[in-house]
C-alpha cells in the first residue's frame, strides 16, 4: 500500500496545476510578511505594534481562508479521474491491487500531500515572523491551531475526491468543487445579511450548515482563544461572523467529508472501470 501511497505523491507533484499553487503559496507567504515589514506609516505601524509578537498567526491562518482548500481541490478533483483520463486504473486493477486499497491509497497520498504544502506554509511564517518581527509568543496554541486547520480541510478534499470519482473528468470535477466552494461562501454571506434584517435566526442556522462554514471557522474559533490575535482573526476571516461553536464544526467537518468519502467509493467498488475516458 505504501507503494502506492508513494505514486500518488510523485504524480500529483509532477502535475503542472499542483507545482504551480506551491509556488504560489511560497510567494504569498513571503509576499504577506514583506509587505507588512515594509509599509511603513504611522496608522500601521499603530495597528502592527501590538500584534507584532503574535505574526506567525497571520501566516498560519491565511491559507485557511481559501487557498488551502483551493490546494487540496486541486490535487483530490484528479485522484483518480487523471487515472481514468489516462487508462491507469484498469492497468493497475489487473494486478493484485483490490479498489479498495487502490483507492485508499490515492486518498491517503493525496491528503498527506496537502498536509505537507500547508506545514511549508507555517514553517515560512514562523521563519518570516521571527526573522522580520522579532521574538513570536503564545506559540504553545500553535500544534493545535495547525490540527484544526489540516482537520477544516478535509471538507473540499473529500467532496473533490468524491467528484473526481463520481465524474471521472478532473476538469469538471475541479470546477464542481470549486463552485461548492465559493457559492457556499457567497451564499452564506447572503444569509448572514439576511438574518440580521430580518433577525431571524433561522437564516444563520442555515449559513452553519453550509460546508463551507465548518471547512473555515473551526481554526478562527480556536485562534480566537489566543491573546492580542482578535484583530489578526478579524481580517483574515472570510465568512460573516455567525454564532456557531467548534462543536458545530467539528460534526459538520465530519458530515460532509463522511458523506462524500462514501459516495466516492461506492462508486469505486460498484462501477465499471473504463480502459480510458475519452
Amino acid at each position: 500500500m505504501w507503494d502506492l501511497i508513494g505514486y500518488e505523491l510523485r504524480r500529483s507533484v509532477a502535475r503542472k496545476k499542483v507545482i504551480s499553487l506551491i509556488a504560489i503559496t511560497v510567494l504569498f507567504e513571503v509576499g504577506v510578511y514583506v509587505a507588512l515589514s515594509q509599509v511603513r506609516s504611522p496608522r500601521i505601524e499603530q495597528l502592527i505594534s501590538p500584534i507584532q509578537p503574535v505574526l506567525w498567526l497571520a501566516g498560519v491562518l491565511l491559507p485557511q481562508s481559501l487557498l488551502l482548500h483551493f490546494i487540496a481541490i486541486s490535487i483530490a478533483s484528479g485522484s483518480l479521474s487523471e487515472e481514468y483520463e489516462q487508462g491507469t486504473v484498469d492497468f493497475f486493477l489487473t494486478k493484485s491491487i483490490t479498489r479498495l486499497k487502490f483507492g485508499l491509497s490515492k486518498l491517503i497520498g493525496g491528503y498527506i500531500l496537502v498536509i505537507g504544502i500547508y506545514l511549508l506554509m507555517v514553517a515560512l511564517a514562523l521563519a518570516l515572523s521571527e526573522l522580520l518581527f522579532g521574538s513570536q509568543i503564545d506559540l504553545g496554541f500553535l500544534p493545535g491551531l495547525v490540527a484544526s486547520v489540516i482537520f477544516s480541510s478535509l471538507t473540499f478534499f473529500a467532496v473533490a475526491f468524491m467528484s473526481g470519482e463520481l465524474l471521472r473528468r478532473s476538469s469538471l470535477a475541479f470546477l464542481v468543487s470549486s463552485s461548492i466552494l465559493i457559492g457556499s461562501i457567497l451564499i452564506g454571506a447572503v444569509l448572514v445579511f439576511v438574518a440580521r434584517l430580518t433577525n431571524d435566526p433561522i437564516f444563520n442556522s442555515i449559513a452553519i450548515g453550509l460546508p463551507s462554514w465548518g471547512a473555515t471557522e473551526l481554526p478562527f474559533l480556536y485562534a480566537s482563544s489566543i491573546p492580542n490575535a482578535s484583530l489578526i482573526v478579524q481580517a483574515l476571516e472570510i465568512f460573516p461572523a455567525i454564532p456557531g461553536t467548534g462543536i458545530d464544526a467539528i460534526v459538520l467537518t465530519l458530515g460532509y467529508s463522511g458523506i462524500s468519502f462514501v459516495l466516492a467509493f461506492m462508486s469505486l467498488l460498484s462501477r465499471d472501470i473504463p480502459k480510458r475516458v475519452p
